[in-house]
């Protein structure tokens, strides 16, 4: 038995053997070396390295060693334009020698980044395993690689067909081996919420779309990320912090607490017609909504999150994370209720003013709609952050423009240019345009115009759908009287004394005008010789004088009331009736806009004959609502983000509490 076993066990051991692993024949793989590093404009220029670095060398970017540039100690900072990288590219066989027997074109891929230009920078061509070549990329950020591979690269398409100059494409050899090598690492500046937010090539869409991009970093990763700023910027080498500034049902807010300063004259595209008082924009592009698809969990006003992870997106024009994760820092309401605003009180709300929305020193047609311009970076810089509105009033008519029953609404845009500037359908209008009803119906009413010139009217449809209805800011004039004084070229100073005086330019005919004096005045509308006497209209001192020119009214004249003790100061200013819209649904769902100050409920007429009465301080976050009309939409958090003005005689609506 034992002889058996023993012979069976040789038996088996004489079935099994070792085989060496065969070494693999022909082009396996590419050694890439990165030869040059400079802006993609032909000019050659290096690319600057992060702050940090440049201090060692006497804040000299010429100074820094070639060997250091681009390294994790002295990473380079976001390129915001194109970028060439020059390479040197030698083919390798199965044992890591060079294949010089090897010719033939061969692809390149960044990751990440997205790679530019024409197809000539999309190849190079070996000769003997040996070639060099440049490829232009743009949108690099963290640890990249250039990938160079043995197989075509993609072409490009649009219109249902391929475009660019195809005799830039090489000949397809006969075989490929898909063989890969990459370069060692690059090293950018990680990604930051501004990084997805800033607008490149004057456009305001992301250009990070569909990319996934990590935000942040965590303790356990390595060092905190920190700012790369100006160093003039005192958020320059401040460490990142991201606040959740607010949540609701499908998601919550995040600004970065540190971001760098932006000049507005940096942007290209950028439509500036009031410069701001610093020269930088008024956000920093630092806040960004994330589309949770639910609520998140865990999550609260007022916590700080180390990372922040998802897919860009844009969603009517407003950029968010979709598909998110994310690690919670500090979470305030394990703390004393005193400290849950310790860092919301360190971001306050940025007041949407005129300046903002657009204005120039004059009235223009587009100053109706806050902010309409698409190349307004101003409103932009303050997407997804918390904003301000002051003193605006809700809508007095509820109008329903759906003739058709259908539940959309037409869009409208300004068209033509100086007094022919009109507002009409943003694309070319049929003769026979079935909407043209709705549309003039959604123009007259969301402008207060036309039929609903002098009220401020809501288009039902889109409150009943959306939640969302417009309301009118705050006109032009000067601070002392409650008003809007952001751009000082509006608003005409006169000083007025015994002789009558008038403003040097007229108005236009049906021009709502405000006029503030600190002491008692006569006033009179009329055409451009109007005069006036003590038999005018008496305008009280200080105090807030409201008028629309009637007919053809186009000048005031003024002369100092008998009772007046000095020469009036005066400012005089237009009122451009400004709309955008609000959302209040979920933040307030007691305050109902679309009320009757006749209903047959005595406490509902009151409270909405209050409602029309006041004015409302209003706190939210600023989303872009590309097609709609107002474009932008502001979204409060709660009810405590309103407080009221109650009109003469009356008190707030419920449950808004006053003003402070």
């Amino acid at each position: 038995m034992k002889r058996l076993l023993l012979l069976s066990t040789l038996a088996l051991a004489a079935g099994c053997y070792t085989k060496e692993s065969e070494t693999p024949t022909g082009l396996t793989s590419f050694r890439v070396e990165v030869t040059t590093l400079t802006v993609g404009d032909g000019s050659g220029a290096l690319l600057p390295v992060v702050n940090a670095c440049a201090a060692k060398y006497g804040n000299d970017q010429a100074a820094v060693p070639p060997a250091m540039r681009g390294s994790a100690e002295c990473p380079y900072t976001l390129p915001r334009s194109d970028v060439d990288i020059g390479l040197s590219i030698t083919a390798l066989d199965g044992n890591g020698g060079e294949m010089t027997s090897f010719n033939g074109p061969v692809s390149f891929r960044v990751v990440p980044g997205d790679i530019t230009g024409d197809y000539s920078k999309r190849w190079a061509n070996l000769t003997n395993g040996k070639g060099t070549g440049s490829v232009r990329v743009a949108h690099l950020y963290g640890e990249t690689h250039v990938w160079v591979q043995d197989e075509p690269f993609e072409l490009d398409y649009a219109d249902g067909g391929v475009v660019g100059d195809l005799t830039q494409v090489p000949p397809e050899p006969a075989t490929r081996t898909f063989a890969t090598g990459l370069s060692t690492p690059i090293r950018f500046s990680e990604p930051a919420i501004a990084t997805l937010q800033l607008p490149e090539a004057g456009f305001e869409t992301s250009v990070f779309i569909k990319q996934f991009l990590r935000i942040g970093r965590s303790p356990e990763a390595g060092e905190p990320l920190v700012q790369n700023c100006d160093p003039s910027d005192p958020n320059n080498g401040q460490q990142m912090k991201l606040l959740v500034t607010g949540t609701d049902s499908s998601g919550f807010y995040v600004t970065d607490m540190t971001a760098c300063r932006v000049l507005e004259k940096s942007l290209t595209g950028a439509n500036i017609q009031t410069p701001e008082p610093d020269g930088f924009n008024p956000g920093r592009f630092n806040s960004v909504y994330i589309y949770n698809y639910q609520f998140p969990e865990g999550l609260d006003a007022g916590d700080l999150i180390w990372t922040l992870s998802g897919t860009v997106a844009e969603f009517t024009n407003t950029t968010q994370l979709s598909f998110p994760s994310w690690t919670l820092r500090e979470n305030v309401r394990l703390l004393p209720q005193s400290e849950w605003n310790k860092y919301l009180s360190q971001v306050p709300p940025v007041e949407i003013n005129g300046r903002l929305c657009g204005y120039s020193g004059s009235p223009y047609l587009d100053d109706l709609l806050c902010g309409y311009s698409y190349k307004n970076f101003k409103m932009e810089s303050l997407e997804s952050s918390l904003v301000k509105l002051r003193r605006v009033k809700f809508p007095r008519v509820f109008k329903n423009c759906d003739a058709n029953g259908n539940n959309d609404m037409p869009m409208f845009c300004p068209a033509g240019t100086g007094a022919s500037r009109t507002w009409k359908n943003c694309f070319e209008e049929p003769a026979d345009d079935p909407d043209l009803p709705e549309r003039q119906c959604v123009i007259d009413c969301t402008l207060g115009i036309g039929q609903f010139a002098g009220t401020i009217c809501a288009e039902k449809t889109t409150y009943t759908n959306f939640g969302q209805f417009v309301v009118e800011m705050n006109p032009t004039g000067p601070a002392a009287a409650g008003m809007d004084e952001s751009v000082p070229a509006r608003i005409t100073k006169l000083s007025v004394g015994t002789t009558q005086v008038s403003p040097g330019r007229t108005q236009a005919e049906g021009s709502r005008l405000n006029l503030f004096c600190d002491q008692p005045v006569r006033v009179r509308f009329g055409d451009e010789d109007v005069g006036v006497d003590q038999t005018g209209t008496l305008v009280a001192a200080n105090t807030r004088f409201e008028y629309t020119l009637q007919g053809n009214e186009v000048q005031l004249a003024l002369v100092r009331d008998a009772t007046a003790t000095r020469n009036a100061s005066c400012q005089v200013a237009p009122d451009s009736r400004s709309r955008i819209s609000l959302q209040i649904k979920d933040a307030v769902p007691d305050l109902n806009p679309d009320c009757s100050e006749t209903d047959a409920d005595a406490a509902r007429a009151l409270q909405c004959k209050q409602l029309h009465a006041a004015t409302f301080d209003v706190v939210g976050h600023l989303k872009h609502v590309g097609p709609a009309r107002p474009r932008w939409n502001v979204l409060p958090r709660d009810q405590d983000d309103l407080c009221c003005y109650p009109g003469p005689g009356l008190e707030c609506p419920k449950p808004i509490k006053p003003c402070p």
